[in-house]
């Protein structure tokens, strides 16, 4: 499948990370199945939409941004599927949005780390308590591993760990699963211990790191790429260690924002 995509220039950066684009393109082949309603919510390009409409009955292809819009509608166009009936492209808040049937498959690739800048688990809540997801039908991706670990951070403020990575003094730990077919919390709230490893010589330069593993289908999982869930690093102020223990509290709103972090 070959196509040429017009982009605004924010988005460019996550059409060039393949490993994004290849697992999301994998999941939905094997999911949609003919005469299947699908719902693709966040469409930005209108790739995965594209993708949906080779085997989908119809594909509603639903993006907020006016600009990134545009932009999907010059795409179906210049790849021969303006005049596809089964893709309605709809400038619209995918929360506000009053579909007129059920959806078989719900593509939802409004992700980020932890899941708190990007709008994905609002956006789902509203969906799933308006009753749009058929029942039995699927969510791609179907759920979200949030992990945590303290590292010495490089940085005194919230930065992502991609071309340097902040070294480990902790395991890694699980500390919460969203599942997508449930109506979850936004704002949360976790009590975390971490036991210092023989790496930690008396920094105090000291931060978490968080990750979020991606479940699409039950037979694919995709880890952090450059522009799907790069870790993220929260320095932690005045660290308390006492017997190389850290007790913390970590808060924040899902589809809220970087500044609702805290760590206490």
């Amino acid at each position: 499948m070959k196509l040429k995509l017009s982009v605004p220039q924010w988005h460019y950066s996550m059409l060039l990370d393949t490993d994004r684009v290849a697992v999301f393109k994998e999941a939905i082949e094997q999911t949609v199945k003919p005469n299947d309603i699908v719902y693709d919510l966040g469409t930005g390009s209108g790739i995965l939409a594209m993708v949906a409409s080779q085997k989908a009955k119809k594909v509603y292809a639903l993006e907020l941004d006016p600009i990134t819009c545009m932009y999907a509608k010059e795409n179906l166009k210049i790849n021969d599927y303006e005049n596809i009936k089964n893709i309605n492209l709809i400038e619209a808040d995918a929360s506000e949005y009053n579909f007129k049937e059920q959806a078989d498959v719900i593509i939802a690739e409004l992700l980020d780390t932890a899941l708190i800048t990007e709008p994905q688990v609002p956006v789902l809540n509203s969906i799933i308590e308006k009753g749009y997801l058929k029942e039995n039908g699927k969510i791609i991706p179907e759920k979200a591993y949030n992990t945590a670990q303290i590292v010495i951070a490089k940085m005194g403020h919230i930065y992502y760990d991609e071309e340097v990575v902040s070294k480990s003094v902790s395991e890694e730990i699980l500390y919460d699963t969203i599942d997508f077919y449930k109506i979850n919390k936004e704002e949360v709230s976790y009590n975390l211990q971490f036991k210092l490893n023989g790496d930690y010589n008396g920094e105090t330069n000291l931060g978490i790191r968080l990750n979020t593993y991606t479940e699409l289908t039950k037979d694919i999982m995709s880890g952090s790429s450059p522009m799907l869930n790069p870790p993220l690093i929260i320095p932690i102020e005045n660290p308390v260690i006492k017997d190389n223990i850290i007790n913390l509290t970590l808060s924040y709103k899902m589809g809220g924002d970087l500044e609702s972090i805290t760590i206490k």
